[in-house]
């Protein structure tokens, strides 16, 4: 026990503690000792939650997380990460982060462990029954990892670096559970602790800045709105003279776009006539016009470096999911202030190069699927909402067919909190209703006036909003169908827009071959013949 007066010895070397006396605390050996001649036997190793930012990152893990007190459930978990989750997560990024940052963090720090392992149960969940069930023993385990993880952090975890990196796994968590709210609440944290260190450490900047500005996207099409979701401001990336590697054009790339979706979603009450169009902002209209010049910069240096460095066959979907970025933000960018939707006519010829690039993709993915499985899902924004955007915007039947053709082809059933198959059948239902057709019945042979008419502005639907009201029916097959309540906003005679409710059928899993098959519908053998995938 300590002596009455004076407090215990908690720091220092082993030598100073012996002697009761105060250690400098030098490294590797105290200059208290070293300077009266003895020998300084060393320092007691940290405990785990007590390590620096630099120091975890000096780890170098051999095996991801294994530590002496790890179960085995834990370590097949963070066996199973390693070697599926990690590079499946990857997608189209660096997967320096989830097959190399989080393993070396993972090594000391047990939020992170605790974290991984629970991804990784999760995942393999999904994998199995493709949602997020919490009844099996897996997803149980799965959230006591969860937990273990939350309370490592709120009584151990001191550094803020660590802190931000866990606000991503924590936001995949949330994100495997659709946990709308709770991942978005994470994204915020992480982002307003970006935000008060100036994009902390080199390290941070590097490697955990991007990715924020990557998830700054989503929370905008759930929820959220520029009055409470914090912009990363300074810490966006600048346009470049030049870029000298693909992650640097790719961080300028989403830096633009994160600007663009909060500059749109800061107009849509004057779109929608909620607010008269006639007092935006005159702010505004300087950051559409700054956001759009710095896209054409992007898009002329990418393209220089593209010619310079051409992509591998690895690196094919990375450089066409860019162009894909560039095309929707630009259309969605010049066409976000007017209340017309008969403004995105004028891009039908970036529409068409958006699909052009899907083609492109169709059989790299398909090659690439028969050496590695296709992943149930993927952490970030993949292909999914970029293809749903022309679905829904491109009124040019053959060009929005080939959008939803698409969806099904080379994307992911989960692509962060998007849903293939809510978004398909979303994305065909809007296409019934602007074009006054039924896509099971409607036969395109010899029929090209239907093909080539636009349907007029009162026809197209404004937006789309998908409640949490579901309901359950059985088919003319005795199976079960998942109905979800989707509210469109339609165009109404004075100002302001209507609500139309429908229950739309979800049919999860379900390929695009296998429905048309199913109905014997002309339009599928019709868009079979329309499609020519272009060569990679």
């Amino acid at each position: 026990m300590a002596r009455r007066g004076s407090s215990k010895v908690r720091t220092g070397c082993f030598t100073c503690k012996i002697r009761k006396v105060k250690c400098d605390e030098t490294r590797p050996n105290c200059r208290r000792c070293s300077g009266t001649g003895r020998k300084c036997d060393g320092y007691p190793p940290k405990r785990q939650g007590e390590y620096s930012w630099p120091e975890l990152l000096d780890s170098k893990p051999t095996t991801l997380g294994l530590t002496n007190g790890t179960s085995s459930e834990e370590a097949r978990g963070l066996d199973f990460f390693r070697r599926v989750v990690a590079p499946a997560f990857s997608g189209h990024s660096s997967s320096y982060f989830w097959t190399q940052l989080v393993a070396q963090i993972g090594q000391q720090e047990p939020a992170v462990h605790h974290a991984v392992v629970a991804i990784s149960s999760m995942y393999e969940q999904m994998s199995i029954t493709h949602h997020s069930s919490l009844e099996s023993p897996r997803a149980r385990f799965a959230i006591g990892q969860y937990n273990l993880a939350l309370k490592e952090l709120s009584s151990h975890v001191k550094d803020e670096s660590t802190v931000v990196l866990v606000c991503i796994l924590f936001m995949c968590i949330e994100t495997l559970q659709e946990n709308k709210q709770a991942a978005i609440a994470h994204c915020r944290h992480g982002i307003t602790i970006l935000n008060r260190c100036n994009g902390g450490s080199a390290w941070v900047r590097a490697h955990l800045l991007p990715i924020f500005t990557r998830l700054s996207i989503f929370p905008f099409f759930f929820g959220a709105s520029v009055e409470n979701f914090p912009s990363l401001g300074d810490l966006a990336s600048d346009i470049p003279k030049s870029f000298t590697t693909l992650d640097e054009s790719c961080f300028a790339l989403d830096s633009l776009v994160s600007r663009s979706i909060r500059l749109i979603r800061s107009v849509d009450s004057y779109r929608l006539k909620v607010t008269n169009a006639a007092f935006i902002p005159a702010s505004l209209y300087e950051e559409q016009s700054s956001v759009d010049s710095s896209l054409e910069a992007w898009q002329e240096r990418f393209s220089s470096f593209r010619l310079k460095n051409p992509p591998s066959h690895d690196l094919v979907g990375s450089y066409l999911i860019l162009e894909m970025k560039y095309l929707v933000s630009k259309i969605w960018l010049k066409s976000s202030f007017e209340c017309s939707e008969m403004v995105y006519d004028r891009h039908l010829d970036k529409f068409q190069q958006l699909v052009n690039l899907a083609q492109q993709i169709l059989p790299w993915e398909t090659k690439r699927s028969k050496v590695t499985s296709k992943p149930k899902f993927v952490f970030e924004m993949g292909y999914l909402p970029l293809l749903y955007f022309a679905v829904i915007k491109c009124r040019d039947l053959r060009i929005r067919l080939i959008a939803l053709y698409s969806m099904k082809a080379i994307c992911v059933h989960r692509e962060s909190l998007w849903d293939a198959d809510l978004l398909y059948v979303l994305g065909r239902r809007v296409i019934e209703i602007e074009h006054g057709i039924n896509l099971e019945t409607t036969s395109f042979e010899g029929s090209p006036d239907l093909e080539s008419q636009l349907p007029l502005d009162e026809m197209r639907i404004r937006d789309s909003v998908v409640t949490n009201d579901i309901r359950i029916r059985q088919d003319e097959r005795g199976q079960s169908v998942s109905l979800r309540k989707v509210c469109f906003l339609v165009w109404s005679p004075g100002d302001g827009v209507d609500l139309m409710d429908e229950w739309v059928a979800i049919d999860p899993g379900c390929p695009l071959d296998l429905i048309y098959e199913e109905t014997n519908a002309a339009p599928w053998a019709y868009l079979s013949r329309m499609i020519s995938p272009s060569p990679t």
